[in-house]
């Protein structure tokens, strides 16, 4: 009784302890180094295990993170900042320790464009009790510090000699092991997006400057003489592509690449008139960047995401030359792509399956009397809630993970639960294809699938997507693209099927796409590229 007394007295105390500021500042860079960088420093001595060095490198991490907050924290701004990181931190550390992956520019990027049904994915029970112990408990007791300021003069007068101290010890260190150090930042750069805050903060600033330098501008045009500049032979019919945008699948999982597991067993009665791409890479890691980079007319290497929401991609060129475009989409948004066609956000609900984007589309078809480009844009394989993605019929392989905790999860129920996904996606391309077929006596039709980018599922410990594209995973990158026209199609538009099929196992990204359309479609203009047409070598024009 007597410990339960003293402790409800010590919890009724306005302050628990009292600290002065560069104390209190050091107190804090200690435990943000430590409490939240287990990955970090795993990853850390996985590549270099010196107990010295390792030791060192934290000894100058945490002399740097206290010049940091001696530069912060100020009379009115202490509390404040450092709740502000606290939480931060917590929020940070949780989806890096759970899914094992970095935070850089193109994450936070993720973070500011992810909606609501996603959000709601990824809320848990364990994301909140680690939220409260490792954010909100903090918070609490920071809130609970008197921090002593010692007036103006004094405080200028300990930032300085903090700052001193900070250079001289660096230095020191660093000059000793120069050579060394030098060394382990130069072959390993990509470890500083495992560093909490140092991760979030670069991202922050890098993402700023390019906002800064991307304010509202009037649209560029792009390819403004294009023209529809028919090639094929006259049959009566109008055309109709359909480019079919996958989200989070990967080539690797694909049965009609050699996996071996039947996850396009649906596909397979269209085996015949289905072309599947072994080696294709997509533009980015996420579809932040991967999905405006798919529609846009620069490459991988040119593509700027700031300016890709006021400059013309695919769908604008098409339509300029006569096409009547349609997107229709499983997901909230489009990332700016759709901004200027005709655009169907389909689902109202928090989560829909992909076969929404099939219905009533053929009535919709059948209604229409020009050359058409429609975009089925699918939720496909996106994560973590793989068991969401797809109805019980779908659902081929078991055990499987029911939970958006993959770590929880064994390796095999992960696999499952995500091959089940690519199953359910076959599943929606094949009832694509039979509409299609359908629509033969009205359109010449061609159809062709692609995913965003790929998927981690727990390989070298690593889970999800957006890994910097530097060092990104196979796995996240290599992704799955299929074909489909029948014999009718390749006859009217002059394509040999042979000279593809001898073609499956080169190389291609989602470069070539914009390029391959247009060719295709026979849009004439200045910015087609002819080298980076999948088709044209196979195709007498």
């Amino acid at each position: 009784m007597h410990f339960f007394s003293n402790l409800s007295a010590f919890l009724r105390k306005k302050y628990f302890w009292k600290l002065k500021t560069y104390q209190f500042g050091a107190i804090f860079s200690l435990v943000s180094l430590f409490l939240y960088n287990k990955i970090f420093f795993e990853k850390l001595w996985s590549i270099y295990p010196s107990a010295l060095f390792v030791s060192m490198l934290t000894l100058v991490l945490f002399l740097l993170l206290n010049l940091a907050c001696a530069l912060l924290f100020w009379k009115k701004t202490t509390k404040p900042v450092a709740i502000l990181f606290t939480l931060l931190n917590a929020a940070v550390f949780y989806f890096m320790y759970v899914y094992h992956v970095a935070f850089d520019k193109v994450m936070l990027m993720n973070v500011l464009e992810t909606d609501a049904q996603e959000v709601r994915g990824l809320l848990s029970f364990d994301m909140i009790l680690m939220f409260l112990l490792l954010g909100i408990l903090p918070s609490y007791l920071i809130i609970k510090t008197e921090i002593i300021y010692s007036g103006f003069k004094k405080e200028i007068l300990q930032k300085l000699l903090i700052m001193l101290t900070v250079v001289l010890v660096s230095a020191t260190i660093i000059g000793a092991g120069y050579k060394e150090t030098a060394q382990f930042l130069r072959n390993n750069k990509p470890i500083k997006y495992l560093l909490v805050p140092a991760n979030y903060v670069s991202a922050v600033i890098s993402l700023s400057k390019k906002m800064l330098r991307s304010r509202p501008k009037e649209l560029v045009k792009v390819g403004e003489d294009a023209r529809l500049v028919p090639y094929w032979q006259n049959n009566g019919k109008k055309n109709l592509f359909v480019f079919v945008v996958g989200e989070t699948a990967r080539a690797a999982n694909f049965s009609l690449n050699g996996y071996n597991r039947k996850t396009n067993a649906p596909l397979e009665p269209f085996a015949q008139d289905l072309l599947s791409y072994q080696k294709v890479y997509s533009c980015g890691t996420s579809t932040a960047i991967s999905l405006p980079c798919i529609f846009s007319a620069d490459n991988r290497k040119k593509f700027d995401k700031s300016e890709s929401s006021y400059t013309e991609n695919l769908l604008d060129v098409a339509q300029r030359a006569g096409y009547k475009v349609l997107w229709r989409g499983n997901v909230t948004g489009c990332k700016g792509i759709c901004a200027r066609v005709e655009t169907q956000m389909l689902c109202n609900k928090d989560t829909c399956f992909d076969d929404i984007l099939n219905q009533g589309l053929s009535e919709r078809l059948q209604q229409e009397n020009e050359n058409m480009f429609v975009v089925l844009h699918q939720l496909g394989s996106h994560g973590p809630t793989y068991y969401k993605r797809y109805p019980k019929s779908a659902e081929m392989f078991k055990p499987n993970c029911a939970t958006e905790r993959l770590d929880k999860c064994s390796r095999e129920e992960i696999v499952n639960v995500y091959d089940n996904t690519i199953y359910y996606t076959s599943q929606n391309l094949a009832d694509l294809i039979n509409q299609l077929k359908n629509l033969q006596d009205k359109y010449n039709v061609f159809m062709l699938y692609v995913s965003d980018h790929g998927e981690s599922l727990g390989e070298n410990n690593i889970y999800l997507h957006a890994a910097p594209y530097m060092v990104a995973p196979d796995e996240q990158i290599h992704v799955p693209m299929l074909v489909w026209f029948d014999e009718n199609f390749a006859k009217t538009f002059k394509l040999d099927r042979k000279c593809l099929q001898n073609k499956l196992n080169e190389e291609y990204s989602h470069d070539n796409l914009f390029h391959s359309f247009l060719g295709l479609m026979g849009v004439q203009t200045s910015v087609y590229d002819p080298k980076l047409d999948i088709f044209a070598q196979c195709q007498q024009k």
